[in-house]
């Protein structure tokens, strides 16, 4: 049913109770009771649809005139009025260019004889004579050069000769001028007829003087020895042939048959045998085996005046003194000298020994010691061991370089192989150099 503001029952039945602020109705009477008070405002119900769009509202005010606009294209050119009047003359230009040169005139008549020009005096054999308009050659040797504009005197006749001087300092007059080869010199001249000269030129004589090319090639210092294949005493021809060793001549040297040895001697164009000797620590001492090597070029430098000795150059031993190479060893060595007596001094020892054959099955070790006195005992150093398998690895090697400093004797070393294989052998290689370092 509609619900209206007031719900009457009509069959009584209500009370009001204002404790609980309610009317009570009960009973069963069918009456409208009186009115209740109206309910709160429920909440607003969803919005409606818009209403339609009102009439348009008045024009405002026009708003500020905006920036320009960019320039349009230019419109198509317009007819060419009429040609204006003449102009005034403008001024003159520039005179041109002269023209040619017209023909010569007539020669005029010869004029009188002028001053005397760059000669000044004549002298006869040193007496001056009177100055003339005329130089007469009476002994003849003169003829006429009109091709040239000159006359030309040439010989003996009527001329004393050409002065020669030499830093300033006359040596003489004569007809004749001689040009001769000197040491180191060669003078070569020839008859130039045609520019009426004699052209003279001088060139090095390379019998006496080095070329930029003969120093280049080396050949005058490069000394090529042979010594019969033993490397003690060397021979060789120098370019140009020796006639003497000088102090402080310096040699490239090359002992083309074999490496040097203890003690080796040199002799060039049988000059005589110098020792072949080196510094060390500050002293002079002749050379080891292995200081030059054979095929390989070191510099010499003659010493002392006279010349007793061929130095090599730079000073002390080259890198490696002293080698021992074993290979395939399949037992311990006793011991072996590496350097016999080698000069009081420090040096390096590098090894290097690997496995090279295999045991069948097991193992066995292989270690080394290095025995030599130093300034006041022996030592002795022994290595780690190298274990020698029944198989190759990367790391079946044993390597080393001990510093030592050798005050007096040899120098040795010793492997000791520990152990046996359970089958088959093994075997080592090993590789020792010995080096001076001071």
């Amino acid at each position: 049913m509609p619900v209206e503001p007031t719900l009457n029952f009509t069959a009584g039945g209500c009370v009001d109770d204002p404790t609980n602020s309610s009317t009570d109705c009960t009973g069963t009477g069918t009456g409208t009771g009186p009115a209740g008070p109206t309910g709160p405002t429920g909440p607003a119900g969803p919005a409606g649809p818009a209403g339609a769009t009102g009439p348009a509202g008045p024009t405002g005010p026009a708003g500020a005139t905006g920036p320009v606009g960019p320039l349009g294209p230019a419109g198509t050119t317009g007819m060419a009025g009429p040609t204006g009047p003449q102009g005034i003359a403008g001024p003159t230009g520039p005179a041109g260019p002269a023209g040619t040169t017209g023909p010569s005139g007539a020669t005029g008549p010869t004029g009188p004889s002028g001053t005397n020009g760059a000669i000044a005096t004549i002298q006869n054999s040193g007496t001056a004579l009177p100055v003339e308009p005329t130089l007469n050659f009476s002994s003849g040797g003169c003829v006429d050069d009109p091709t040239n504009s000159r006359t030309d005197c040439t010989g003996s006749n009527g001329i004393s000769g050409l002065s020669i001087d030499v830093n300033g300092s006359a040596q003489g007059t004569q007809p004749a001028l001689n040009l001769i080869s000197g040491t180191g010199i060669i003078q070569s001249c020839a008859n130039n007829a045609g520019a009426n000269r004699v052209d003279c030129t001088p060139t090095l004589d390379t019998a006496y003087a080095t070329s930029r090319s003969t120093d280049q090639a080396g050949t005058d210092r490069g000394i090529i020895a042979t010594s019969g294949g033993a490397g003690s005493i060397f021979v060789a021809a120098g370019s140009p042939t020796f006639t003497t060793y000088t102090e402080n001549q310096t040699l490239s040297f090359v002992p083309s048959d074999h490496a040097c040895v203890a003690g080796a001697t040199l002799n060039i164009d049988s000059v005589g045998p110098m020792a072949l000797m080196k510094v060390i620590g500050g002293a002079l001492v002749s050379i080891e085996s292995g200081d030059c090597l054979q095929n390989v070029p070191i510099l010499l430098r003659s010493y002392g005046s006279p010349v007793s000795a061929f130095v090599l150059s730079p000073d002390g031993p080259p890198s490696i003194g002293w080698v021992s190479n074993v290979t395939a060893q399949s037992t311990s060595q006793a011991a072996v000298t590496l350097a016999s007596s080698p000069s009081a001094g420090s040096y390096r020892i590098t090894y290097y020994m690997d496995q090279n054959g295999t045991c069948t099955s097991g193992s066995n070790t292989v270690s080394l010691t290095f025995n030599w006195t130093d300034g006041t005992f022996t030592r002795a150093l022994t290595t780690g061991s190298l274990t020698l398998s029944a198989a190759q690895s990367s790391s079946s090697y044993l390597t080393g370089l001990p510093t030592i400093y050798v005050g007096s004797g040899n120098v040795t070393y010793t492997s000791t192989v520990a152990g046996t294989c359970a089958t088959g052998t093994s075997s080592y290689d090993l590789h020792v150099t010995m080096e001076r370092l001071q």
